[in-house]
């Protein structure tokens, strides 16, 4: 019988998805085992051109977002952003650039070899701006209420496992009317059996995929408000889409 992808699941089973999740892109990150044809990607995804032809081929190779996360963002007047799930460090960079001046970003990643590979693609940004980089699950945000202006999330949101909490926490880390712009991954209708049931899945953020109504139900449960759904993009074998939410009163 198919696992609902909500229902509950034991806690073995938990953890074993989480060390999967870790250990998977620990490797990428140490063995610089991304897919190939990240810069191609990135670019077909609506990054600015310019942008990913200014950056060391190490750090433009290492992409594995679901779009381009600040399409349409105003960053102005934003002091603090949290990035959760920040990988190898293409949006990061790309936000420390477009931040104000005495701005403050934090990166976020469970696997710490991956805060060195964002380490890495951070080097040479001229730029003014703080940078905090911390190893941490996005379940359990190991910063304080209501320190953030905007939470980026890019085709990460989906490999936690406990969804509720991870939006609550970043509903927490918001200042009132903060901002979440994620983008993200949705499927039409169930998933395959072997996806479903499969622990491994998740280090392709495929087991963790729901539906658009239920992300819109989760974010409205854990306090969100003025969610929209935009940018639906074809993603094999499901859909990317752009996610906008507010921190409710």
């Amino acid at each position: 019988m198919p696992v609902s992808v909500q229902g509950a699941r034991p806690q073995a089973w938990e953890s074993q998805v989480k060390s999967y999740v870790r250990n998977r892109y620990a490797h990428l990150a140490e063995a610089d085992a991304f897919p190939e044809g990240g810069a191609d990607r990135a670019r077909e995804a609506g990054y600015p051109a310019r942008f990913i032809d200014g950056l060391p081929e190490r750090v433009s190779a290492s992409y594995c977002g679901c779009g381009y996360l600040l399409d349409g963002v105003d960053l102005k007047g934003v002091r603090t952003a949290v990035e959760l799930g920040c990988g190898a460090g293409l949006d990061a960079r790309l936000v420390s650039e477009r931040l104000e001046e005495g701005a403050r970003l934090v990166a976020l990643d469970i696997a710490p070899q991956m805060l060195h590979r964002t380490r890495e693609a951070l080097e040479g940004v001229r730029s003014s701006v703080r940078r905090h980089l911390l190893t941490g699950d996005m379940e359990n945000i190991p910063l304080a209420d209501g320190i953030a202006d905007i939470v980026l999330a890019n085709a990460s949101l989906n490999l936690t496992v406990d969804k509720p909490k991870a939006l609550i926490e970043a509903r927490r880390i918001l200042k009132p009317g903060g901002r979440l712009i994620a983008r993200e991954l949705v499927r039409e209708g169930e998933l395959p059996v072997e996806i479903a049931q499969d622990p491994q899945a998740w280090n392709a953020s495929l087991g963790g995929v729901c539906e658009e109504a239920e992300w819109e139900s989760l974010l409205a449960r854990a306090g969100f408000r003025e969610v929209e759904m935009s940018g639906h993009a074809p993603f094999r074998p499901v859909i990317s889409v752009r996610i906008h939410a507010r921190k409710g009163d």
